[in-house]
This record gives structure tokens, C-alpha cells and sequence, in this order.
């Protein structure tokens, strides 16, 4: 009880109230407790001018107005507590403290709660529900505790840009209109099927993973993830040795018996395991979330979001195809801010954009808007269907909030596909 008098105390005050009374986990109270933080709302809200709940005037309307049905005996029960509460203060400091152990009191007999009807025979996935809670308790704990401000010195954010630190593209066409990626960002890379968006995603992840120590520092421990859910992951593993090493299947198998392969690539992209093929086929977004957990993310790529099983729910409360999507790749947007990674998600470009040098941006499988509103930049892989070109793809930008000052949104490029090695490549200049 002793901590819900110090609640009480800390509450008694209206603007202490007003900020935090709503986020108390009143599961986690007292009935004597729950009916009156109750009436302090009531109170503040009959007497606007009130700043802090004294006992008199409020015992008054509570015994009067507010609970005139209560017995002599009750009366005195509620007095000996308020009694306690509004004469004596409690050290503002306990805030924090005080909430944080309530959202534990309330998951506690969520927990037991759940643990019950498992045990009863109810039809509970217990891994899920669990699950569940936990990440409710770390999102009460980060909104109700923590108080979400930013207080980063301005300096320090104009760093990143003053440095242009990040992890940079491989094409210099996007180096040339768009900041290198950072923490946060959420990049969609769509093209046609079979032209090319795994050898573009390869080529390009590679050469960003030997950036990490750049970056992030020295034994950051971060990993390069690639989150296939299309074809089978074997392939992607040594699409990614061609792309580091520019190397053709028949050099890698002779770098192979050679005994240098390993010790090439790791020197190549920064460690041998640093880029991680993680087969996620069937899985549902809180499990390719769980390997996100486990295995700390310095840049991921999602292969493709619109395959991974959604668990939770549209914004809109819609259940088409399009309003789905939107949900899903808002979620892919949180992972990055939740993570501090970069995200690159790939998606398919519809019909309407076959043969098309640059498609545009409604084109997009599926979503005229809901995959486009999640991007902060959408790089189209564009692909012509005349023989004469097909060695050759178009870098495309619809979308490019991380635009550098003075450039234009998109490089509007023609680029070398060089399928042998597993790179997108800038032509050759010519003098």
C-alpha cells in the first residue's frame, strides 16, 4: 500500500494529475485507491481553481456529494487514509520510480492472469500472448517512465551532415542526390521481376557492410540482415560472395579450392558473418522482429515485407490488399527508428511499369500510396524489354526525402548489370 500513498501524494497536485493520471495502470491498485483517483479527477474538474487537493474541503464533497451512500465506518477508513495522503508530501523525485513499478505491478497480474487460462484449457498460444506482454511492458515502461524528450545537442545531429557520415551507395548516380543512410531510414527498392533487384540489393549491401566500423565504431557488433522470404537463401549467400569480390562462379570456385575465398570476402565486407541471410519464409512480423532483437542490426533488408505474415492491424481498421500493405511497411518504418538501422525493403513494380526506363510512382505493386507514404526514398530499377538493352538498367528515384541540397530527386541513370559478378556498375567515362 505504501506505494500507492506515495502515488496518491504525488497526484494530489492538478498538474501532476492531469499529466500522468491517465497512464496509471489502475489494474495494479487498490479498490480504496482506484475510487480515489477517481474523485480527484471529479474534484479538479467541479473546482477548476483548485491546484492541490487539501483534506477537509475534499473529505466534504466526498462524503457529501460524491459517496453519500457510505457508512460512518467506511467514511473513517477512507479519512485515516487521505489522511495520510494530503498531509504530507512525498519527494517529487519518486516519479519516475513510482510508475515504473506500478506498469511491473500491472504486468505481473496480466502474467499470472494469463498463465491461469493457459493452465485452464483455454486456447492460448502462450509464446505469442507472452510475447505480447513483454512488449506491451516495454512500450508502458518507455511511454509512462521515460519522459521521449530529445535533448541531443544541436551540434551533435549537425555532425552527421557536416561529416556526411553514413553508409554510402556503391552507384556514385545515388551518392550524387541523396545523403548516404543512417539509423532511422526506410528505403524501398522496387523493379520488375527478374531484372535484377537481388544483384542490386547484393551489390550495393555489400559495399555498405566494410562501412560499419566507419559508422558505427570499432566492435560495434552489428550485422548486415537480409530477411529472404522469396527464393531459397543458399543462393543469396553466394549471389553475395560474386558482389563482394566482383568475382564470376567459375573465380570463386577456384578462389575456393585455393583455400582463400573465406579470408577474401571477410576482408571484403568487413567479417565473414557480418552479412547474415536469415531464410524467414512463412514467418510472421514478430519473429523476423525477435531476430532483429538477437542480432543487433546495422542495416537490414527486408525481401520482400509484402510476403512476411502480419500480425497486427491497418491503421484505418481496412482490410484490402492496399491498406495491408500500408500497414505492413509502416511497421518496417518503425523497426528502423525502433532499431537505429537502416531498412531497405524491396518490392515488386506492377504491369504498368514493364519496359519502362523509369517507372513512376504509383506504380508500385499493389499500392498507389500506402508503400510510398511509409519510404522516405523509393529507388526504381528500370529495365528496357529491347535485346539491344539488356545489359543495361535505369536508377530511378519517385520518392527522395533524403535529397542533398541543390540536387536534383532522382539521377535519372543508366547503369551497367553485370549479372556474371553480381554488380550494378557505372559505365565507363569516355574522354
Amino acid at each position: 500500500m505504501s506505494i500507492e500513498v506515495t502515488l496518491l501524494q504525488l497526484l494530489k497536485y492538478r498538474e501532476r494529475y492531469e499529466r500522468l493520471a491517465k497512464a496509471v495502470p489502475t489494474a495494479a491498485l487498490e479498490a480504496k485507491s482506484v475510487v480515489i483517483l477517481g474523485d480527484y479527477g471529479k474534484f479538479f474538474t467541479e473546482f477548476p481553481d483548485q491546484q492541490r487537493i487539501e483534506l477537509e474541503p475534499f473529505m466534504l464533497w466526498f462524503g457529501t456529494f460524491a459517496h453519500p451512500t457510505l457508512t460512518a465506518e467506511q467514511l473513517g477508513l477512507y479519512r485515516a487514509l487521505l489522511g495520510r495522503v494530503l498531509n504530507e508530501d512525498c519527494d517529487p523525485s519518486l516519479e519516475a520510480g513510482i510508475m515504473e513499478r506500478l506498469v511491473a505491478a500491472e504486468t505481473a497480474n496480466r502474467v499470472t492472469s494469463l498463465i491461469e487460462k493457459y493452465n485452464n484449457g483455454d486456447e492460448i498460444d502462450l509464446y505469442v500472448s507472452l510475447r505480447d506482454e513483454i512488449e506491451r511492458f516495454e512500450q508502458n515502461t518507455n511511454r509512462k517512465v521515460r519522459v521521449p524528450w530529445i535533448n541531443e545537442d544541436i551540434d551533435s545531429i549537425l555532425l552527421d551532415d557536416k561529416d556526411d557520415r553514413g553508409l554510402h551507395w556503391r552507384l556514385d548516380c545515388l551518392n550524387t542526390v541523396m545523403r548516404p543512410l543512417r539509423g532511422g531510414d526506410f528505403i524501398v527498392f522496387a523493379g520488375r521481376p527478374d531484372k535484377g533487384k537481388t544483384t542490386g540489393i547484393s551489390s550495393e549491401i555489400t559495399y555498405m557492410a566494410n562501412q560499419f566500423d566507419a559508422y558505427y565504431g570499432p566492435d560495434n557488433g552489428r550485422y548486415v540482415l537480409w530477411m529472404n522470404n522469396e527464393g531459397p537463401g543458399r543462393r543469396i549467400v553466394q549471389r553475395t560472395y560474386q558482389s563482394a569480390l566482383n568475382a564470376t562462379m567459375a573465380e570463386l570456385i577456384r578462389m575456393s579450392n585455393n583455400g582463400t575465398l573465406k579470408d577474401k570476402y571477410a576482408d571484403a565486407v568487413g567479417g565473414v558473418d557480418r552479412i547474415r541471410i536469415m531464410d524467414v519464409h512463412d514467418f510472421w512480423n514478430y519473429e523476423v522482429e525477435d531476430i532483429m532483437r538477437r542480432c543487433p542490426p546495422g542495416l537490414v533488408v527486408m525481401d520482400m515485407v509484402d510476403n512476411i505474415k502480419f500480425g497486427g492491424q491497418a491503421l484505418n481498421g481496412g482490410q484490402r490488399t492496399d491498406q495491408l500493405l500500408e500497414a505492413q511497411y509502416q511497421w518496417a518504418r518503425l523497426m528502423a527508428v525502433k532499431y537505429d538501422t537502416p531498412i531497405i525493403a524491396t518490392s515488386q513494380i506492377s504491369a504498368d511499369g514493364d519496359g519502362m526506363q523509369f517507372p513512376t510512382l504509383p506504380m508500385l505493386k499493389d499500392s498507389k500510396t500506402g508503400k510510398q507514404g511509409a519510404a522516405d526514398a523509393i529507388i526504381t530499377l528500370g529495365a528496357s524489354n529491347d535485346p539491344f538493352y539488356a545489359s543495361s538498367r535505369w536508377i530511378g528515384m519517385t520518392k527522395n526525402k533524403l535529397r542533398r541540397q541543390g540536387a536534383p530527386q532522382s539521377p535519372q541513370a543508366e547503369v551497367m548489370f553485370d549479372g556474371e559478378r553480381g554488380r550494378l556498375l557505372m559505365p565507363v567515362e569516355t574522354a
